[in-house]
């Protein structure tokens, strides 16, 4: 086999690799970005409740 059609197919082999590659980064990237929104939304829901709870009366709990 000549150089270039040797070229040519390690060249299509590179590509098919790096394609594979670019599925899986952005399959992982889309589940990190589901699970960084998750936690966004935990963190949201905590400080809404929190915001919703009576401030206790210090003056009450110190007599």
């Amino acid at each position: 086999m000549r150089k270039t059609e040797q070229y040519l197919i390690d060249t299509a082999d590179q590509c098919i690799r790096l394609a594979r590659a670019g599925r899986e980064m952005a399959a992982d990237l889309e589940a990190m970005s589901n699970e960084l929104m998750a936690k966004a939304v935990e963190l949201d829901t905590v400080r809404q409740r929190d915001e919703q709870r009576p401030v206790p009366d210090r003056k009450a709990q110190a007599k």
